[in-house]
């Protein structure tokens, strides 16, 4: 149970949002009309464009009904303090725009690509950038690495997109959406009809060959059922791919934000990092804690 006021959580997504107002802004993606998408990077302490660092790119949740970029803000705060770059993006939603489901996942691919070909420039290392993200964001991240012929036969109903940049280096999972085809997508994916929903399904996409996962849930979440992310997990490495499943029994939709539950927060940082060390994708840390509790 979320025992934060109303109040509080305001007070902290004010403060997000200022902090994430300091951080440099880039223009990722212009419309004909003029409309721009932006994001901001966290970098650490210093950086260097002359430098190669690791990255990640964080997909706010919200279910594609809030602009909710400021939730990742505490993550990024630490990431940068530990020698790697958050990015946060914009991206367009259908509370604000005329878009269609396959449209978003479509745009997340091309941050992702954005992010890749303006690496160098950047300071970024190539080979080292994770994508990550939150309930539909987890969803938009899972598009990202996934090929886009699962099986059967039902992929010519989707548009034929460019082919992308080789595989994150990793992905990231917050109580992630990665079922297509249960009702909460059914509500979430009106324009797309039931085998539309089943076969875009991260779950019937899994194969050989994937980056690794880092997933996350909280076995109390009413809203995404913790067992989806068990299921991911289970196919992912039924498949040879690595993957690590780091479920809190005890917490809910909200828990990993830090002004939720700071050792829910401190428990899943230590988790990652420790996924991340092991796979070659972030250096060995010997010395930055949680910078929000120290």
């Amino acid at each position: 149970m979320d025992n934060n006021a109303p109040s509080d959580r305001l007070v902290a997504e004010y403060r997000y949002q200022k902090l994430l107002d300091r951080q440099p802004e880039f223009v990722w993606r212009e419309f004909g009309d003029r409309e721009v998408l932006k994001t901001r990077i966290f970098f650490p302490p210093g950086h260097s464009l002359e430098s190669s660092i690791p990255s990640v790119i964080f997909f706010h949740g919200g279910l594609w009904s809030s602009r909710n970029i400021v939730e990742f803000v505490p993550w990024a705060m630490h990431l940068a303090c530990r020698g790697v770059a958050s990015i946060l993006p914009e991206y367009r939603t259908p509370s604000y725009y005329d878009i269609g489901s396959l449209d978003i996942l479509r745009e997340a691919r091309e941050m992702w690509k954005w992010t890749y070909d303006n690496a160098s420039e950047l300071g970024l290392d190539g080979e080292k950038i994770t994508v990550a993200g939150s309930d539909v964001g987890g969803l938009m991240a899972l598009h990202i690495c996934l090929p886009d012929m699962p099986s059967g036969s039902h992929w010519h109903w989707f548009k034929k997109t460019p082919e992308l940049p080789f595989h994150p280096a990793c992905v990231a999972l917050f109580r992630g959406l990665s079922d297509t085809a249960v009702k909460l997508a059914e509500r979430l994916m009106p324009d797309l009809d039931d085998e539309k929903r089943k076969a875009l399904s991260p779950l019937r996409r899994v194969c050989r060959g994937l980056p690794p996962l880092f997933a996350s849930h909280g076995g109390m979440d009413r809203l995404i059922e913790a067992n989806l992310t068990t299921t991911l997990c289970k196919e992912w490495a039924r498949k040879r791919n690595a993957c690590h499943e780091a479920l809190l029994d005890q917490a809910d939709h909200s828990y990993y934000h830090f002004n939720v539950n700071a050792r829910f927060f401190e428990y899943l940082l230590s988790e990652w990092d420790a996924f991340m060390v092991d796979h070659g994708i972030w250096l060995e840390n010997n010395a930055v804690g949680n910078v929000l509790l120290d």
